[in-house]
């Protein structure tokens, strides 16, 4: 789920921040949703408009802009347009095909395991067992009901189940359409606008056919392919750009507007809003001019969020369930209950500055190995000796 994996084509830091950004808005959308906040016990399902009460509203306000939902979404676009670009001018064959699949089990997997080893480690030594606990949110208190075993934790590392890490079912989906990307891409084709078009739509049309079932595959396929497309198309696509300034900021608007003005659950239309503003915003920034309304990107903490995004998405749910169960066991319930906002915003401090060193450390001693030996296998594969 790396930039660096196009590397072949180019790296693109500033994309690498933007995966960056996004791992940080899951984050923060998480960490303003585990308390019932007023009368709002769930301000996710509900557009802005529709939360009431100040804090609940700030809150809502909050996850619009640091949307966990469209975080996912453009995680899905960007892997379709690095993994295409990835791909470009390779012959697919089985050989090929299989290097291709043992690059991407490599990057994903081990980082995950990792995750739930740290998951484990939680539930059998700090964990005081579950209870429903006054002011929490249904979202917070459903998970770790079950006592833990090995046939749980089987399941997790397998895909199977999502319960010991929730973020684990947009890997389950990652790993499928990087799984269909090779054949995709030969579907593209190197040139030709109709074959795109039918790519697309065909996509697309999956995509609405399963609009029920946001958590499978066939939901977001159509993500990967746009992603795909951009890499096919990309400098046509750039070229239509005049401005890239007002181009990148009303994608950015664009995004913000379908996190306002939809559920964040993956409604249909507002993850069709959200991949044209991403998709849009990755045509920008692969522009060679650098438009100010995301210098940010350009940033060291947010190169630095970039390299660590992939641990960090992974680690900060864990953190962060910790974080809150034990603030809920420390305050007082009057506090919790008077004062939500306040308390998961510390929360939110707290999870996030010690999940750092947790996936600085997962990047440099499970992610960088892990990805470096998958490379020397698939080059093996190929009868490349890799120095």
């Amino acid at each position: 789920m790396s930039v660096r994996e196009g590397s072949s084509t180019g790296f693109i830091e500033r994309l690498e921040s933007l995966r960056g950004l996004a791992a940080l808005w899951v984050a923060v959308g998480h960490s303003m949703i585990w308390l019932v906040v007023g009368s709002e016990a769930a301000i996710w399902s509900k557009p802005v408009w529709k939360v009431h009460g100040v804090q609940a509203t700030i809150a809502r306000v909050l996850i619009t802009f640091f949307s966990g939902a469209a975080a996912v979404d453009i995680f899905f676009v960007l892997s379709g347009f690095v993994l295409a670009r990835s791909l470009a001018g390779a012959a697919m064959t089985p050989s090929t095909y299989a290097q291709f699949v043992v690059r991407r089990l490599f990057r994903i997997v081990p980082a995950f395991w990792f995750s739930l080893v740290v998951v484990v480690l939680y539930l059998t030594v700090v964990y005081g067992g579950h209870s429903v606990m006054p002011g929490a949110s249904d979202w917070l208190n459903r998970w770790y009901a079950n006592p833990l075993t090995v046939r749980t934790i089987a399941e997790n590392a397998t895909f199977i189940s999502p319960w010991l890490n929730p973020n684990a079912w947009t890997l389950k989906v990652e790993i499928l359409a990087s799984l269909l990307l090779p054949l995709i891409v030969w579907c593209l084709g190197e040139k030709g606008a109709v074959r795109s078009a039918v790519v697309l739509i065909g996509s697309i049309e999956l995509a609405w056919i399963c609009r029920d079932a946001p958590s499978d595959v066939t939901h977001y396929l159509y993500m990967f392919v746009v992603g795909a497309l951009l890499a096919k198309h990309g400098n046509t696509a750039r070229r239509a750009v005049i401005d890239s300034e007002v181009f990148a900021a009303c994608c950015v608007i664009v995004v913000v507007l379908a996190s306002a003005c939809f559920p964040l659950i993956h409604p249909i239309f507002a993850d069709f809003m959200v991949v044209t503003g991403s998709a849009g915003l990755i045509c920008a920034l692969t522009q060679g001019r650098r438009p100010k309304a995301v210098s940010i990107l350009g940033t060291r903490w947010a190169r630095f969020l970039g390299r660590i995004s992939y641990s960090f998405y992974l680690l900060h749910f864990i953190v962060l369930y910790a974080t809150g169960t034990a603030l809920l066991h420390l305050l007082p319930a009057e506090v919790v209950l008077r004062w939500p906002l306040a308390v998961m915003a510390a929360g939110c401090v707290i999870s996030i500055a010690v999940s750092m060193p947790i996936a600085m450390f997962a990047f440099d001693r499970v992610e960088k190995p892990f990805t470096l030996m998958g490379r020397r296998l698939s080059n093996m594969q190929s009868g490349v000796v890799s120095r």
